[in-house]
């Protein structure tokens, strides 16, 4: 009959997470992270420092939205059926666009019908120094002489000062209406700012080929898409308008920009990472890192659906490529661990380490809202594939050692007596402890981080091989047994593989 091994579904995946805790990158700003994070050591995945390289910064923390989500808006207007605003938090942020909008009065009179050049600059300046983006008047096509993290930093003070400007903009206080003369100087102002602010696309679309080219991109464009439009239509910029020009030579570059790098991800995945194997079969830190990069890049669910969609008529076609290229991606990731893995030449070996990435993979993406963007079936087949991996590993370590018991030694040839046949099974048990040794030996080294993946990996192997052996000692009580050998005791030798 043949054996039955475990399969891993979804529900074991959530026990797993719950005994060695959450899923986890390296901290900080090495690399795109779970926002679940928590210690590695549940299921082995982190990423290294490397990834400085290619994912720079950290991106929105924890399952709060971009800055740019329309979440965080502050109306001047309240409707009664939105939940009350004036909370500690969203008191501080109307306090903060009062501060603002009392800035852009004061500045309204260097942006009159006819202002001098001098007073105007110096009032932009000034403007933009107070939401902390000065530097975009001096950013020109500098995107590419500035280091990722900075471009990454900068992309994020520019969302949240894009954002909060475009409030200040819409704000109406019913005790302070604006003159005609302050209305036209307001436009004027929304016209300098939005031109000046348009200049940081250009330093994105100016960064070397890398995945944190998408990211950067992806960021821009979400705050960007949400918050022109509102000014167009606030201030009834027409077509030809200079901003409005601007505006769709930006949104297109953005697209080219975030379309070339979507073509590009599936080369990074196989050659902008060390592949330096791990020899105990633990999860490779790109499975951390590439992960965390795919969920950091979803985050952003309008440029998933939308701005990653339009094919070469500008046309769009929602959702369908969106979804189709996470899944298209993580299986890259996955053929390369399979192609890698064929470099771990010990039994066995290749087979726990494609169990570990599979794992790590599969619990990622069920932990985070990467399934949104998985098709149906897909968290199934990686069970089913775990469940392969566990039976492959099975009959490449485990079966050979288990058959010493059952192999005939004596050349077909009845034997003549009690003595002989007494030494032949005598020495099919020297041929299994010495085969168990080996396998035992080398396996106590390799690697099964999530703890109770560990434990169902040995009590396979227990179940494949002490029913076998104690089924031996019982079908020939004739051969004397070593001391220590019993199947108790070898049951507790099984328990101790993958210690690492």
């Amino acid at each position: 009959m043949a054996a039955m091994y475990p399969r891993i579904d979804v529900e074991d995946v959530a026990q797993f997470s719950a005994v060695g805790g959450c899923d986890s990158s390296s901290s900080g700003g090495s690399s795109p992270t779970s926002s679940r994070s928590g210690p590695s050591e549940s299921d082995g995945s982190s990423s290294s420092s490397n990834a400085d390289e290619f994912c720079p910064y950290p991106y929105y923390p924890k399952e709060s939205a971009s800055p740019s989500s329309s979440s965080l808006t502050v109306r001047g207007e309240v409707d009664r059926n939105d939940p009350p605003l004036f909370t500690e938090s969203s008191a501080c942020v109307l306090d903060d666009i009062g501060r603002h909008h009392q800035r852009m009065l004061a500045l309204l009179p260097a942006f009159s019908s006819s202002p001098e050049a001098g007073p105007r600059a110096d009032a932009l300046s000034r403007w933009l120094a107070g939401f902390d983006v000065g530097w975009v008047l001096d950013m020109g096509g500098a995107g590419a002489s500035l280091p990722r993290r900075e471009v990454g930093r900068r992309v994020r003070a520019w969302a949240q000062a894009l954002t909060t400007m475009e409030r200040v903009f819409r704000l109406r206080l019913a005790h302070q209406e604006l003159t005609k003369a302050q209305v036209g100087a307001r436009e004027e102002l929304a016209a300098a700012s939005a031109g000046a602010m348009l200049t940081l696309a250009s330093a994105v679309a100016a960064l070397g080929s890398s995945p944190s080219k998408l990211l950067a991109a992806l960021d821009v464009y979400v705050p960007f898409s949400e918050v022109f439009p509102v000014l167009r239509r606030m201030f009834s910029w027409g077509p030809s308008h200079p901003v409005s020009v601007s505006t769709e030579a930006t949104r297109a570059a953005l697209v080219d920009v975030a379309q070339s790098c979507r073509d590009e991800l599936r080369k990074f995945i196989r050659s902008h990472y060390p592949w330096r194997m791990p020899q105990g079969g633990e999860v490779h830190p790109c499975v951390g890192f590439w992960m965390g990069y795919f969920r950091c890049m979803t985050r952003n669910c309008i440029s998933i659906y939308f701005f990653l969609n339009d094919d070469e008529d500008g046309k769009r076609s929602p959702g369908a490529e969106g979804l189709g290229l996470v899944a298209e991606l993580i299986s890259s990731l996955e053929t390369v661990l399979e192609d890698k893995s064929s470099g771990l030449a010990f039994p066995g070996l290749r087979q726990v380490f494609m169990l570990n990435n599979t794992f790590a993979i599969l619990r990622r993406a069920v932990r985070s809202d990467l399934t949104m963007f998985l098709p149906p079936g897909w968290v199934r087949a990686r069970e089913e594939r775990m469940k392969g991996y566990i039976k492959g590993y099975m009959d490449a370590s485990w079966a050979p050692v288990v058959s010493r018991l059952t192999a005939d030694t004596g050349g077909g040839k009845k034997p003549s007596t009690v003595s002989v046949l007494i030494r032949r099974r005598t020495s099919r048990l020297t041929a299994f402890y010495t085969a168990l040794e080996n396998a035992c030996s080398a396996q106590r080294c390799w690697k099964v981080p999530n703890p109770v993946l560990r434990v169902t990996l040995r009590k396979t192997v227990s179940a494949e091989v002490v029913p076998a052996y104690r089924r031996y000692l019982e079908d020939h009580p004739e051969v004397e047994v070593a001391v220590g050998r019993t199947a108790e005791e070898l049951e507790e030798q099984l328990s101790n593989l993958f210690e690492g």
